[in-house]
């Protein structure tokens, strides 16, 4: 490696410094295809345009999981906070200021901060492979939070009709049947 060379300065400090990015930017783009997917989810956006949604992450993923399978996993798991605009389309998109940049206690006026319980991803998963959401603590304008509760009560991703686009309803079909015998052993799973 070359040090002190021009070079130095675009490398990421480590592989998910890289990917995060990357890896946000494709999650925003499943969730307005989601959003995009129920008309009423945009309906319900429009209104708010410009408005901003922050994301905001807490408790330890690690602390639940066993010893054993929580020491294969890199320290520092939590994500961090994401800020989301409301686009006119009634969408989202990165906003391009970080959350918290201004006043972490507080969310942009106008705007709203949904904070995400990550203690026990384990109980998590079984709770998602049952339709349930995770806990998440609502703050900030009330409008915006009523929607933000509606689209988290309402929406749910269709994997099987675009599975179906792609490869047709034959094998979207058996691919569900798949999903449904893993969701079903997952929630039979119990760690000790």
């Amino acid at each position: 490696m070359v040090s002190g060379g021009p070079y130095n300065r675009v490398m990421p400090s480590s592989l998910t410094s890289w990917l995060a990015p990357a890896a946000l930017a494709r999650l925003v783009l499943l969730l307005n295809h989601v959003v995009a997917s129920e008309p009423q989810a945009g309906l319900r956006l429009r209104p708010h345009a410009g408005r901003t949604i922050d994301l905001r992450f807490s408790g330890n993923p690690l602390a639940q999981l066993p010893p054993m399978l929580a020491g294969l996993l890199p320290a520092g798991l939590t994500p961090p906070p994401v800020r989301l605009r409301v686009t006119p389309a009634g969408l989202f998109d990165i906003a391009e200021e970080a959350p918290g940049s201004a006043n972490p206690a507080q969310p942009e006026a106008g705007g709203l901060t949904l904070t995400v319980r990550l203690d026990d991803p384990l109980a998590m998963l079984r709770q998602g492979l049952r339709g349930q959401r995770p806990e998440v603590q609502i703050e900030g304008d009330a409008a915006l939070a009523e929607v933000a509760s509606w689209l988290m009560k309402n929406l749910r991703w269709d994997v099987e009709d675009d599975v179906a686009r792609w490869l047709g309803h034959t094998p979207a079909e058996l691919l569900r049947q798949l999903g449904e015998q893993v969701r079903q052993a997952l929630q039979r799973f119990k760690p000790r």
